[in-house]
């Protein structure tokens, strides 16, 4: 979806405006944050329920794997891009946020440059990963010690939801912030939309029997409401325009969409595979693998270039043919990038965490030295 969404302006020659695909970009991005509450969410509460404490040495853990996860990648983008920038004269060298975004911090209170515009949504989920471990230690030690873990997890989740939608209220009402780079964008603003997948997460592991009893159910709420953000979306979002955009839209329709998705979730999580051929199977596979360096080089890099070269021709076909060659360079290169330098940064960070495997390597090390003793023995 955010990749129909970001290529629209190459198909410009085939529809008089392409602004209704927009809309991918939207659900995108609000289903990749629902997505990642659901399971990053339930990896930790396998963590939380795991360990007799959840302390400073837990949370460092979860800290390490996500950012093997995710930094290498990252800062592999950036600092190209970084590069190209330079070389082309578009790097804002007085602009704070243009190093900022190293840390995660350029759009935490101010609006994303423009520059790897792609980064905005992953530093609201990098700041997830530091902030909720953080809340859940406090309220697992010091403010509800007593109440069983279960409970201790939700109120977590209760004060992170709370404290962000607050402060998007605070922002809309004082600030009169835009719907976009200054409500949707912005960091502390987003944590309530990946809490949302995180409480569900919730209810997969303590509430399985609810989970699965009402998935069809769930189904039919989350069909009804994302009707009615298809709906604001085009009649309020794009036909007002991001600056006119209703409250409601500013708020609780972030709130709706995500839940939307969320509904989503236990009809999904119970039929992954089921009708689907192996070669469809396959791809989606494929796709899911390779989704994030997808999602880091599809812009800057891939569209960017395409873009300019679908200025040379406005024929219908040479747009369609541009179209079809964003796509394929764009999954082409990143299979090559996850499997030469995301897959391997994500092996290094599962060997340095098997314990098990590192046991392995320990007993060849001390047997290796044993030979050679008894090897150099008189």
């Amino acid at each position: 979806m955010v990749l129909i969404s970001h290529g629209r302006s190459i198909l410009n020659p085939i529809f008089n405006s392409t602004d209704f695909m927009s809309l991918g970009g939207f659900w995108g991005v609000e289903l990749f944050f629902v997505l990642s509450g659901f399971l990053i969410g339930g990896i930790l509460i396998k963590i939380f329920e795991k360990e007799d404490s959840f302390d400073k040495e837990i949370i460092l853990s979860f800290w390490k794997r996500r950012w093997f996860r995710t930094l290498p990648n990252y800062y592999l983008i950036l600092i190209i891009n970084v590069l190209i920038a330079i070389a082309i004269g578009r790097f804002v060298f007085n602009d704070i946020r243009y190093y900022s975004i190293f840390l995660f911090f350029q759009n935490f209170f101010t609006r994303h440059p423009g520059f790897f515009g792609e980064a905005w949504s992953l530093a609201v989920e990098e700041w997830f990963y530091l902030i909720f471990p953080v809340i859940l230690f406090f309220v697992n030690s010091l403010l509800f010690p007593l109440q069983k873990k279960q409970s201790k997890f939700l109120i977590s989740i209760i004060i992170v939801f709370l404290c962000s939608f607050i402060l998007k209220l605070i922002t809309v009402i004082y600030l009169n912030a835009e719907w976009d780079s200054g409500i949707r964008k912005i960091v502390p603003l987003r944590l309530d939309s990946i809490l949302t997948g995180v409480l569900f997460a919730w209810l997969n592991y303590y509430k399985i029997d609810v989970f699965v009893k009402y998935k069809k159910i769930m189904l039919v709420f989350a069909f009804f409401l994302l009707t009615i953000s298809l709906f604001n979306y085009y009649n309020d979002i794009l036909k007002e325009g991001i600056l006119e955009s209703s409250f409601f839209s500013k708020t609780l329709y972030f709130n709706i969409t995500s839940l939307g998705f969320a509904f989503l979730l236990p009809y999904a999580n119970s039929n992954r595979t089921v009708g689907l051929k192996s070669i469809w199977r396959k791809g989606v596979t494929l796709i899911s693998l390779i989704s994030y360096s997808m999602y880091l080089i599809h812009y800057s890099f891939v569209f960017l270039v395409i873009n300019r070269l679908s200025k040379i021709n406005d024929s219908i076909m040479f747009s369609i043919i541009m179209y079809c060659c964003y796509f394929g360079i764009t999954i082409i290169f990143s299979i090559l990038l996850y499997k030469y330098f995301e897959k391997p940064m994500t092996d290094l960070r599962d060997f340095n965490s098997n314990t098990k495997g590192l046991n392995s390597v320990k007993s060849y090390v001390k047997k290796g030295v044993m030979v050679v003793s008894n090897a150099i023995k008189p």
